[in-house]
């Protein structure tokens, strides 16, 4: 059966520190200095292997072959979609309206009246309109 004591001295000793390690002398130190890489060497291989890397890299992937792996998969994705009979009757119906859309801008072209803020108003138009404000006015 625990007592008191022997819990309080359980979480005394759970709560007590370790003892601190022993400095390391200056032999030790000196000794592990000449051992471990100099900054130098470690940046050295750092470069040389992230170089490697890249150089792979760029052997294997160009920009230009990521533009070719993107174009492809979307085209897959395009055709797969496109045996669904509803798709292709989605992109018939998007495709005749792009084309009437073009029409009428095509049209619109040749019409004096453009769309601004959502009025027609003529694009061109003159106006002999006086008012009191404008310099030409009663003469």
């Amino acid at each position: 059966m625990w007592t008191r004591e022997d819990i309080r001295r359980e979480v005394a000793e759970a709560f007590r520190p370790d003892p601190p390690k022993p400095k390391p002398t200056p032999e030790e130190k000196a000794q592990e200095h000449w051992r471990s890489n100099k900054p130098g060497e470690v940046y050295a291989e750092q470069a040389a292997s992230s170089l490697e890397a890249f150089a792979r890299v760029v052997e294997t992937e160009t920009a230009e072959s990521r533009r070719q792996k993107a174009m492809t998969r979307e085209i897959t994705e395009w055709n797969e979609a496109g045996k669904d009979p509803a798709v292709r009757y989605q992109r018939e119906l998007d495709r005749i309206a792009q084309a009437n859309l073009d029409l009428k801008a095509a049209l619109e072209l040749e019409d004096e009246y453009v769309e601004i803020g959502g009025f027609r108003e003529r694009r061109y138009g003159k106006s002999f309109h006086r008012a009191k404000g404008d310099p030409d006015y009663g003469s």
